[in-house]
C-alpha cells in the first residue's frame, strides 16, 4: 500500500498515510470518544475504541507481542470533542493523529496534564492534538529521560484555564521535536522548559508561542545537547525572555520574537544565548523596536 505525506501546515510529515485510511507495516486502531467503546476491537471507525489510554495500551501490547513486531510503527486515529484523560504512558513507536473537528477547532482535544512514566515510550509522534491545560498548576507534557524519541507535529498547547507552569517541560528527554505548533494561554513559567540534564539532537521550530506570562522558551544553564540543538524559525512574545538559553549549546536561527515587558528591565529581554550561537534574529520590545540580534553575541 503506498504512503502519503500528511500535510500540517508548511511541514510534510514524512511517511504518514493520508487521514481516514490504514497503511504502514504497524496495526492501526481507531478512537472516538464520543461514539466508541472499549469493548469494541478499535480496528474501524464502527469498532472505535472510546478512550486514547485504552487505546495506547493495546498498541503498546502489540508491539512488545514479538521480534516481528518490535521493528514497526503504528497509527492511531482520534477523534471526538475533549477527552479528559491523565496519559501515564505514551504509546511505543506509533503516531496519534488526531482527526476531525469540535466545535471551531479542526482537531480534537485533550484535557490534562500527562506525564508518561509507567515504561519506557519511545518514537511517539502526537500529530494535530489539541492539549488543554485542567485547572492544575502543573506542565501540559513532562518528558523524562524513559520518553526518548517524542514529537509534536501541528498540535496546540492551550494554558488559557488555571495557572499552568509550562506546555512542555523535558529533562533529559532525547531527540526531541517541536514543530509547527501553536502555544497559548498565560504560562507561568515558560511555553516550554528543557531542565537539567543530557538531550540528543532537539529541534523547536516554526512554532507559534503566544502571551506567555513567564518566558518564551527556557532552557536551564545545566542543560546539554548532543548532535545539535536547534530553536529556528520561532515566532514568540512573553512578558519575559522570548528565548533564554543559559545553557548557551543551541543554535538560535532566524527568530522573530516580542517581549511584553521593557527591554530594559530586570527579568525582561528578547533573546539570550551563546556567543557565536546566533544568527539573523530579530526581536522588538516597547524600548527598543525591530532590533536585530548580531550573528555573534549575546543581546537582551
Amino acid at each position: 500500500m503506498s504512503l502519503s505525506n500528511l500535510q500540517i501546515g508548511a511541514w510534510n510529515v514524512q511517511g504518514l498515510p493520508a487521514p481516514g485510511t490504514t497503511g504502514g507495516n504497524g496495526s492501526v486502531y481507531f478512537v472516538d470518544n464520543n461514539y466508541g467503546s472499549n469493548s469494541n476491537n478499535g480496528t474501524s471507525w464502527d469498532e472505535a475504541f472510546k478512550t486514547l489510554a485504552y487505546a495506547i495500551a493495546v498498541s503498546n501490547v502489540d508491539i512488545a507481542s514479538g521480534a516481528s513486531r518490535w521493528a514497526r510503527r503504528n497509527i492511531i486515529y482520534f477523534t471526538g470533542d475533549t477527552e479528559t484523560t491523565t496519559l501515564v504512558a505514551f504509546p511505543n513507536k506509533c503516531d496519534v493523529i488526531g482527526v476531525g473537528s469540535y466545535d471551531a477547532n479542526k482537531m480534537p482535544g485533550i484535557t490534562g496534564n500527562h506525564a508518561p512514566v509507567l515504561a519506557a515510550s519511545v518514537g511517539t509522534r502526537f500529530i494535530n492534538i489539541w492539549f488543554k491545560a485542567p485547572a492544575v498548576a502543573s506542565p501540559i507534557i513532562t518528558l523524562t529521560s524513559a520518553t526518548s524519541g517524542c514529537e509534536f507535529w501541528g498540535c496546540m498547547f492551550d494554558g488559557v484555564v488555571g495557572t499552568v507552569t509550562t506546555g512542555i517541560t523535558a529533562t533529559a528527554s532525547p531527540n526531541l521535536k517541536v514543530n509547527n505548533c501553536k502555544f497559548i494561554g498565560g504560562f507561568a513559567t515558560a511555553d516550554i522548559s528543557l531542565a537539567t540534564g543530557a538531550m540528543i539532537d532537539v529541534e523547536i521550530r516554526n512554532n507559534n508561542m503566544h502571551g506567555s506570562a513567564g518566558q518564551g522558551i527556557l532552557i536551564n544553564s545545566g542543560t546539554t545537547v548532543a548532535y545539535g540543538g536547534l530553536i529556528k524559525d520561532n515566532f514568540i512574545s512573553s512578558t519575559g525572555v522570548c528565548i533564554n538559553d543559559a545553557s548557551s549549546k543551541f543554535h538560535i536561527v532566524n527568530n522573530r520574537v516580542i517581549t511584553l515587558g521593557v527591554k530594559g528591565a530586570a527579568g525582561a529581554g528578547g533573546i539570550v544565548g551563546g556567543a557565536y550561537m546566533m544568527l539573523d534574529n530579530r526581536y522588538s520590545a516597547s524600548d527598543l523596536a525591530n532590533a536585530v540580534v548580531p550573528a555573534q553575541g549575546t543581546l537582551a
